[in-house]
Order: structure tokens, then sequence, then C-alpha cells
């Protein structure tokens, strides 16, 4: 039972940073994710989601020991600290995993973890992202395409997030 209990603490998007974060650090963590959705909430602390990481890193030499920097981006996608779009570009950068790879990735986590959410997510990432293209005037009428828009309720298959930036 403490080994489940430690491996989930460890793959928690919630909890991977909680006993190395100052006070501070926690209250802002906490600040933001008091703000999301319920189910958004309940993705960072749900064991299943502990449990996709654990079943997402040993397919990939890479991640197999570093399931908790796979946490880390998932929370920070889904407080949007991180633009959905740039998570290949994230993972590609802290696993020193090829492109293909880190999308391949990307893909899986937004297919499987996120599809019941993703509506959720999409409406966090608009409105912390939606602004990020254009200049002036431009900037507030057009919002940036989050990856996966286009997904069913169901979930999907493919996602292009390679021109994502």
């Amino acid at each position: 039972m403490r080994e489940g209990l430690q491996k989930y603490f460890q793959l928690s998007p919630f909890f991977v940073d909680s006993t190395s974060m100052t006070d501070l650090d926690w209250e802002k963590l906490q600040d933001k994710i008091d703000k999301l959705p319920a189910r958004l909430a309940d993705l960072l602390v749900d064991d299943a989601t502990s449990d996709f990481i654990e079943m997402l890193t040993p397919k990939y030499p890479q991640l197999s020991a570093r399931g908790a920097d796979i946490a880390r981006i998932i929370r920070d996608v889904v407080i949007a600290d991180i633009y959905i779009g740039d998570m290949p570009a994230q993972i590609s950068s802290k696993f020193g995993v090829d492109q293909n790879t880190a999308l391949e990735i990307a893909r899986t986590i937004v297919s499987q973890l996120f599809a019941p959410v993703i509506d959720d997510i999409k409406k966090i990432q608009l409105q912390k992202f939606g602004r990020l293209l254009g200049s002036g005037a431009a900037q507030s009428s057009t919002p940036r395409p989050i990856p996966g828009a286009d997904l069913p309720e169901s979930g999907g298959n493919i996602i292009d997030l390679r021109n994502q930036k």
C-alpha cells in the first residue's frame, strides 16, 4: 500500500512538486487549481491520471524514470502555464527525444488523457493564450488555434501539433 501511495504522489500532476515547493509557490499553484473547472481539478488529482503516466512512461526509454516530468507537463498544460501546442517542444527538450517521438507522446496525452476534458482545456487555453497571434488590435480578435480542437467527444486518433508555436 505504501509503495502505491508513494508512486501516486510521484506521478500525480497535483502532488508532483508538493514537497519541494515553498509555501508561496504552493499557494500560487493552489490558487490556479481553485480557478479551474471541477473536471480539470479532478484530472490533476485522480489516480487514473497517475496510472496513465505509469502506463505511458515504460513505452519510451527516455521517459521510463521520469514520470514526474510528464506529470509536470500535464499539470502545466491543464493550468495553462504551457500552451497545449507547445507540448511536443517541451517533451522534446526535457527528455531529449526527437520531434516525431515528442509529437507521438503529446498526441497520446491529448487523445487518451485529455479527451474527456478537452473542451474545458480549450476554454482555459483560449483564455490564457487566445491573444498570442498578431499585434495591436488584431491580437484581441485572433485566437490561437488549439490542437485537438476538432476532437470529437469520444476522442480522436490524430492531432497535428507540428506547426504550433
